[in-house]
């Protein structure tokens, strides 16, 4: 078959499968195509949007507490963030493995924290996850830091409530970061942000 009935051939085709998505009604578009497409839920679950929300409300808060004058007056001492657990029903363990690494790019624009990356250490972050998984134990989290060099660590969890009201749903998501110290396992910071997706009558 030559060229120009190989172009034809697929351009027949291309044209058959537009026809078939126009007719049942439904196109695959972009956020950038499609205004507001962002913004708008999808669904009762957790989304990026949400987890960034949540986030960077807390780290907000943060750099504004206590904990960050502590470390200004330190100079910079080492910090590692954590595993954010999740403690909801979400498959989001991908999305709140991202935030580690935007949780300490905030920490280096600050320029008060020296940052220890645990990225490279699979096997650590592998245990804690164990660990973890069954209950927070601060003791053993603190050991870790211990072994990495860190002073003081960012821990968090995000967890979720559920209403159900006739044909309404309303679920509130809610992110916990804490700041401990390693040596004492003090709490030196703690905030909770949250969303609510609600499923209404129209």
């Amino acid at each position: 078959m030559n060229t120009s009935k190989i172009k034809l051939v697929g351009a027949l085709v291309y044209a058959s499968l537009m026809v078939t998505a126009c007719a049942g009604g439904t196109k695959a578009v972009r956020g950038d195509d499609e205004p507001g497409l962002d913004h708008s839920a999808m669904s009762t679950g957790l989304d990026k949007r949400d987890l960034q929300k949540m986030l960077n409300e807390n780290m907000e808060t943060m750099r504004h507490s206590a904990v960050v004058q502590r470390w200004l007056a330190e100079d910079r001492p080492p910090v590692a963030v954590m595993p954010i657990r999740n403690e909801t029903s979400e498959h989001i363990d991908g999305p709140l493995q991202a935030l580690i690494s935007d949780v300490e790019t905030k920490l280096i624009e600050w320029g008060a924290v020296r940052v220890i990356s645990l990225e490279n250490q699979q096997a650590m972050l592998e245990e804690i996850r164990k660990q973890s998984g069954a209950g927070f134990d601060q003791a053993q989290v603190a050991a870790f830091g211990r072994q990495v060099g860190a002073k003081y660590l960012i821990t968090g969890k995000v967890y979720t409530t559920d209403e159900r009201v006739g044909d309404q749903r309303r679920v509130q998501y809610y992110m916990f970061l804490q700041v401990i110290g390693v040596e004492t396992g003090e709490v030196f910071y703690q905030n909770k942000t949250s969303v609510t997706k609600a499923i209404v009558s129209a």
